[in-house]
């Protein structure tokens, strides 16, 4: 979370569940979950942060913006918030009716949300004549506090089956720093003084 909600991180994590749970890639989630029996996304022994991780989603910032993200998805959010998503989420997958294709992830302020906590708000919305998308909306008022480090990478659920990433989609990797590029005038000058060197060496 930011002062600005959604801030950028906010906004990376929300595209990469929104690509996850959409189109093609939310087919082979909902497959893979209906021929392995693995409800990684619900079980009562399962945690969201380990569900996140095993799909590859983490802001890719640093490394403090994915420890907030797996401390705000294991004990920043409480019980209540993580089991209303967990329920949002399997009945999503498991719909039998044909009508859900997808989930759409948001999060937004609100300045009527009790101080220090989140509301999730479970909608649908249309996605063509026929067929629908979960929302599963987060409200808040606040951003996590400055000073919270984060939690490291969680560890294997109770009753976890492998593989550890079951769904085949690129991972999440850190932004790499865009290298400074040397203006011509500095080319310009290396070259000279290169030129100058090689002829006081011939002297």
């Amino acid at each position: 979370m930011g002062s600005a909600l959604p801030n950028g991180n906010d906004l990376e994590v929300i595209n990469q569940l929104n690509n996850q749970f959409t189109g093609a890639n939310f087919d082979a989630l909902r497959t893979y979950v209906t021929t392995s029996g693995d409800d990684f996304l619900w079980g009562s022994n399962k945690s969201l942060a380990r569900a996140a991780y095993r799909l590859n989603i983490w802001p890719t910032a640093g490394t403090k913006p994915r420890k907030r993200w797996f401390a705000f998805l294991g004990r920043i959010l409480s019980k209540s918030n993580r089991d209303d998503i967990k329920d949002a989420l399997m009945k999503a997958v498991q719909d039998k009716t044909g009508k859900v294709i997808g989930v759409h992830f948001w999060e937004q302020y609100d300045q009527n949300v009790a101080p220090n906590s989140y509301v999730v708000v479970v909608t649908d919305e249309p996605a063509d004549a026929t067929h629908i998308f979960r929302r599963i909306t987060l409200l808040t008022d606040h951003e996590i506090p400055a000073n919270e480090g984060g939690d490291p990478d969680p560890g294997k659920d109770q009753g976890e089956p492998p593989p550890i990433h079951p769904l085949p989609h690129a991972i999440s990797k850190p932004k790499k720093k865009a290298k400074k590029k040397k203006t011509a005038k500095k080319k310009t000058a290396k070259k000279k003084a290169t030129k100058k060197t090689k002829k006081s060496h011939r002297r």
